[in-house]
């Protein structure tokens, strides 16, 4: 029997893979040497003050902004799961942890998850504790979602 993993959703910002059987498993066959895996070096490893490189910060713009354009488009989880990607593979700034947040807010705001959102929002007044949405630009239940943050906070 095979054994594979598949994508089972999201569990808060992290996500969930569940094991998957199909068939049987073949025969196994003779045993081959292969070669050591090498690390490579990865554009996000901190520099000595811990800060990432300066191209790490403009991709991580990038992404941001893509996932920006995905919720005004509607495509709410596809945000989600490309900002909760942002997080796994870069390190982000203040600012931009931030952002990230108040964007996962009103994407799980616009699915339905107001847990969720309330928990972002707490992310992002754990990080900046004056914040504030914009009325005008900010939906009424985007703006319920962070005053009730506020007041677990």
């Amino acid at each position: 029997m095979r054994v594979f993993w598949v994508w089972a959703g999201l569990v808060g910002l992290w996500p969930v893979w569940t094991v998957a059987a199909a068939g049987p498993m073949p025969k196994a066959g003779p045993v081959r040497k292969v070669a050591p895996l090498r690390a490579k070096a990865l554009a996000t490893i901190p520099r000595e003050d811990g800060r990432p490189v300066k191209e790490d910060r403009g991709r991580i713009e990038s992404r941001i902004a893509a996932a920006r354009g995905q919720a005004q488009k509607g495509q709410y989880s596809d945000a989600v799961i490309a900002l909760t990607k942002t997080f796994a593979e870069t390190q982000p700034s203040l600012d931009q942890q931030i952002a990230i947040y108040e964007l996962l807010a009103t994407c799980y705001v616009a699915l339905g998850e107001l847990e969720l959102a309330v928990g972002s929002f707490t992310e992002v007044l754990r990080r900046r504790p004056d914040f504030a949405l914009d009325p005008i630009r900010s939906s009424p239940k985007v703006r319920a979602a962070l005053e009730t943050a506020k007041s677990h906070f």
